[in-house]
């Protein structure tokens, strides 16, 4: 599975990283992906779903 963030998109809003904090982190003025997942997680989906400007992108 890989887990991106669209920079230009994201408006730091910090729900992912409270969601998964495993996977996300707010970095200045956008959330980053700082480790992939190693499997499927329901927060995981959680959280590209919650992203107000549909920023994340998880694909299998």
């Amino acid at each position: 599975m890989t887990v991106t963030v669209d920079a230009g998109r994201c408006i730091a809003c910090g729900m992912c990283a409270y969601t998964a904090p495993e996977v996300f982190r707010i970095v200045g003025n956008a959330s980053v992906v700082h480790a992939q997942p190693k499997s499927q997680s329901s927060r995981l989906r959680d959280a590209a779903n919650g992203c107000p400007v549909n920023a994340i992108a998880v694909r299998p």
